[in-house]
């Protein structure tokens, strides 16, 4: 049970190390920022407020160390701290580009349906953490390849929470899957038939490859 634990606290503490300070300029992301911490200090109802707080000071550089310093007495619980933080940093640009790139995302044809959704609901995320799951679904429907859509739509009265439009998808996904495979197969299986005939019957292929040749002369008689 100790090693677990010591295995985990390094683990977090790997984490803190990779983590970036937080400076307090316009171009940082709040949000991210914000997430990485409460991921790596685990933060709930049940946190040691303390601890936390002392986590995110180790990461507050420049002004954004001094802004903290000059405001810890009213950071009492975690809550507190987060919601100073936002309203001192928050950056409508920032969003108002996350927003662009929602829009601007579309599944691609050769890309896994779980790395399309993945992006999706974490730029949704990114730009309100309490967006409903009804909003992301738009997003993710309004996106996703054509085919899917055109599946998915057939379950909508089904999909009432992002853990059931991700059943589907999975569901939609394995099914193409199969299909391609099965069809580059018959495709493979083709190939190779026509390769192993000519490879028997040479002659075949040397009248394939070889002009015709006809003669001038033969033309004008």
């Amino acid at each position: 049970m100790m090693t677990d634990q010591t295995s985990l606290a390094k683990a977090r503490k790997a984490c803190f190390d990779d983590l970036p300070n937080f400076s307090g300029h316009p171009s940082e992301d709040v949000e991210r920022f914000l997430k990485s911490i409460k991921n790596i200090a685990k933060v709930n109802e049940e946190s040691n407020n303390h601890e936390v707080l002392e986590i995110v000071r180790g990461k507050l550089i420049q002004a954004a160390g001094l802004w903290f310093d000059n405001h810890e007495h009213i950071f009492k619980e975690w809550s507190d701290f987060e919601t100073a933080f936002r309203n001192r940093y928050f950056s409508t640009t920032i969003i108002h580009k996350k927003f662009a790139k929602l829009k601007q995302r579309t599944h691609l044809s050769d890309e896994p349906v779980t790395s399309y959704t993945d992006d999706i609901i974490n730029l949704c995320r990114d730009i309100d953490p309490t967006m409903s799951d009804s909003i992301i679904i738009q997003h993710l429907m309004s996106g996703i390849n054509p085919e899917f859509r055109k599946e998915l739509s057939r379950h909508q009265s089904c999909m009432n929470s992002l853990d059931e439009f991700l059943k589907y998808t999975k569901i939609e996904q394995d099914l193409y899957d199969t299909f391609e495979k099965t069809r580059q197969l018959a495709i493979e299986s083709k190939q190779s038939q026509f390769t192993n005939y000519h490879s028997q019957n040479p002659s075949v292929a040397t009248t394939m490859k070889q002009p015709t040749n006809i003669s001038i002369t033969n033309i004008n008689k």
